[in-house]
């Protein structure tokens, strides 16, 4: 992983070391050849304001218009961070930048893009520096100094000071001064109190020979902010408008692929589940028409041996349906008997023999001697000794 931080020059780390780059077409080689980066930049806009924050929507719009009503006179990239309840910095930087700085290395190269002063603050929280004061960092670049000023998770606008060797502290005061009346009606502490925190030990000393008996503090760090972007937290990242675009469609494209491709395998099991029944009801319908024509054949074959059983009784009755007799005789039988057994008999004639018995030994009632029963035969048996008839019917 490098690290990189963009100013008037470019510093780039890779964890150890420390290069200084121009601005000329050399470092966009040296930029391009390499990979993974976290990077910061120093030119960003900052902005203290209240915002509900549910829903999102009514937030995002809520903060975009409170920045835009302060820097409206060019385009910004915008981010925000939550810092209490309701209240949000938003850090913008001018589009332009955020172009200069993709057009020297790719954005699919850049982990992480963050403001100077989000990857300074995680450095002095690495270094145990109490920002429950109000802190005045002066980052001592050699060719020029960087002001950042702190109120817990609250920083300032990077101001940048040549380093002409005039006295320094006036700019100090004069950036706590600045931030102090920006965001006075949020700011934790109204105390006009703050630490000095310096990363040049004999700047420190400098600065510590104030009148005033300012205090000051020496941080042993040499380049913080490139410090602070090994442990970074994405959350905030800038990006172009036509990347955010691009990875929209790209999601959006992908979310269609995958719709699609969950479609088609919703209509191929469809398919696949209506051939198949297709097919079996088709084997079905076939065995059935099979089975039909067996039945029919079945039907023919006792028709035939029918017609040879019963030739001459077809011939004198035309027809014989042995069912009708049976539940003719059934109908005038008294519901105190109970049939036990039936069967037709083939002599001369055709005759229908049943084996009665009385239902739960109750006495018999007469059998009525009336149309197919006008000329019954009825006997009484003696059967598993219980009492019963029998009747011989010639049909």
């Amino acid at each position: 992983m490098n690290y990189l931080l963009f100013n008037n020059e470019i510093l780039i780390s890779d964890g150890v070391n420390v290069r200084r780059l121009n601005r000329d077409n050399n470092s966009k080689e040296i930029l391009e050849s390499v990979e993974k980066v976290n990077l910061c930049v120093v030119d960003v806009d900052v902005l203290i304001a209240a915002a509900v924050e549910s829903p999102i929507e009514k937030k995002d719009s809520i903060l975009v218009r409170k920045f835009k009503e302060l820097y409206q006179h060019e385009a910004y990239i915008i981010q925000d961070e939550r810092i209490d309840n309701n209240l949000f910095q938003v850090i913008g930087i001018k589009e332009q930048k955020v172009r200069e700085v993709y057009s020297l290395i790719r954005p699919q190269k850049v982990e992480s893009f963050i403001p100077y002063g989000i990857a300074l603050r995680n450095t002095l929280v690495n270094k145990k520096v109490d920002l429950h004061k109000t802190i005045v960092f002066v980052d001592d670049l050699g060719r020029e100094k960087l002001l950042t000023v702190f109120d817990g998770l609250k920083f300032s606008r990077t101001r940048v000071i040549v380093n002409n060797g005039e006295d320094i502290l006036p700019e100090i005061k004069r950036s706590q001064i600045d931030f102090f009346k920006k965001t006075e009606e949020y700011l934790s502490r109204l105390s006009t109190e703050f630490l000095i925190v310096v990363n040049n030990q004999a700047l420190a000393a400098e600065i510590l020979k104030n009148e005033e008996k300012l205090p000051v503090e020496y941080l042993d760090v040499t380049y913080p902010a490139l410090d602070g972007l090994k442990e970074i937290n994405p959350s905030i990242k800038y990006v172009l408008p036509e990347e955010i675009l691009k990875k929209r469609r790209a999601f959006e494209l992908k979310k269609s692929v995958t719709t699609t491709i969950c479609s088609l395998c919703v209509v191929a099991v469809g398919l696949f589940y209506f051939l198949f029944n297709k097919i079996e009801w088709g084997l079905i319908s076939k065995q059935c028409d099979w089975d039909r024509q067996v039945n029919e054949q079945l039907d023919e074959k006792l028709r035939l041996l029918d017609r040879e059983t019963y030739r001459e009784d077809l011939r004198n009755h035309k027809s014989l349906n042995y069912g009708i007799a049976y539940l003719a005789v059934i109908d005038l039988i008294p519901a105190s008997y109970e049939v036990d057994s039936f069967k037709f008999i083939k002599s001369d004639n055709w005759n229908l023999e049943l084996s009665l018995s009385a239902d739960n030994g109750e006495p018999f009632d007469p059998i009525p001697r009336v149309r197919i029963l006008k000329n019954v035969d009825i006997k009484d048996t003696f059967v598993n000794n219980q009492p019963g008839k029998h009747l011989s019917i010639t049909l």
